[in-house]
């Protein structure tokens, strides 16, 4: 049985209220939810909350998911990606982030690598260079990087309309290659 066979049973079951149909699905992607996370915000600590907090909305908001928009893995890292999002963006994390001292930035800065491999474990980086340059670069910016489509138009200084057309073409890119492998 394919994760994504299993990932749809798991929905059914977590639809259901089965409590150990969320541990599952939990067990299944909790790693690659956690990749996605702490590439975006860097702190080990955090990020754990973030990923049961992603978990938890999860299984509140589990009938929202429908199944031939996305891939149930997809549909949490957006979740993720949101949940993310909105913690950098929050007062309690720019003020402890302007509190941090010398000593934890200088060890911050030596985990990153170990992001790099954990996301890598799933096979992302081998998917994602199969893109254009251009739309890799988008994705990155958005999907890793945390920024909103304005954000990176503005940051890449390209019309908001040709970001979210690349990004779309992307998706649909990597859903084809996805299949294929």
């Amino acid at each position: 049985m394919s994760n994504a066979d299993s990932g749809i049973s798991l929905v059914d079951q977590i639809k259901a209220g089965n409590k150990q149909a969320l541990a599952e699905l939990y067990d299944a992607y909790a790693g690659m939810v956690y990749g996605v996370v702490l590439k975006m915000i860097r702190n080990e600590e955090l990020a754990q909350e973030i990923v049961q907090d992603v978990f938890l909305r999860v299984w509140k908001n589990i009938d929202s998911y429908d199944p031939a928009k996305a891939r149930i893995s997809t549909w949490m890292i957006n979740i993720a990606r949101n949940r993310t999002i909105d913690e950098l963006r929050s007062k309690n994390y720019r003020k402890q982030q302007e509190n941090q001292s010398i000593d934890d930035s200088v060890n911050e800065g030596g985990k990153g690598g170990s992001v790099e491999m954990k996301v890598d474990a799933i096979g992302l980086k081998s998917v994602l260079n199969r893109l254009r340059p251009e739309q890799k670069l988008l994705l990155d910016y958005v999907y890793f990087g945390g920024y909103t489509h304005e954000e990176a138009a503005k940051e890449l200084n390209i019309p908001l309309g040709t970001v979210k057309t690349r990004i779309r073409s992307s998706i649909l890119e990597l859903r084809k290659v996805i299949k294929v492998e």
